[in-house]
């Protein structure tokens, strides 16, 4: 599995979430970053209807969603739950 970050522009809370990202990564969990101004994530935005920032998708490999936290940084625990099953 996958935890997709989606984030735009660089205020406080986008920042918050990077760096809860990066704790994940710390701890052996996949994680990719989206920013809504590159062109590339447009597609994803779409297919995953992100529409609140920041918002953690968590993705099984084929790309099919698990859970996601829209417009929050979600609990540590309650993510590493999900990545878990």
């Amino acid at each position: 599995m996958i935890v997709k970050v989606f984030t735009k522009e660089n205020g406080p809370e986008m920042r918050e979430a990077k760096e809860f990202g990066s704790k994940l990564e710390t701890d052996g969990y996949s994680v990719e970053y989206l920013d809504i101004e590159e062109e590339k994530t447009s597609s994803q935005i779409e297919l995953y209807d992100v529409y609140s920032f920041p918002t953690f998708i968590i993705v099984r490999d084929d790309g099919s969603e698990v859970e996601r936290w829209r417009g929050v940084i979600p609990i540590a625990g309650d993510i590493k739950n999900f990545l878990n099953q």
